[in-house]
């Protein structure tokens, strides 16, 4: 994932902005670590550089 596209990538259910935690990265290429919900804090998670932003319901945005 590049890390420029913290950006514009939101919570999938809250639609609140992420935090990004890199594990290990490549350049500019973010290969493995978190996006973390600034509601929640619910870590959806970046595995081979792909992100994982599948709703996670435990969040509602409040």
């Amino acid at each position: 994932m590049k890390e420029k596209l913290i950006e514009i990538l939101v919570c999938p259910t809250s639609k609140s902005s992420l935090k990004l935690v890199v594990e290990k990265r490549e350049g500019d290429d973010v290969i493995e670590g978190s996006l973390v919900c600034s509601v929640c804090n619910h870590a959806f998670g970046i595995s081979e550089g792909v992100p994982n932003l599948l709703p996670w319901y435990g969040c509602t945005g409040s």
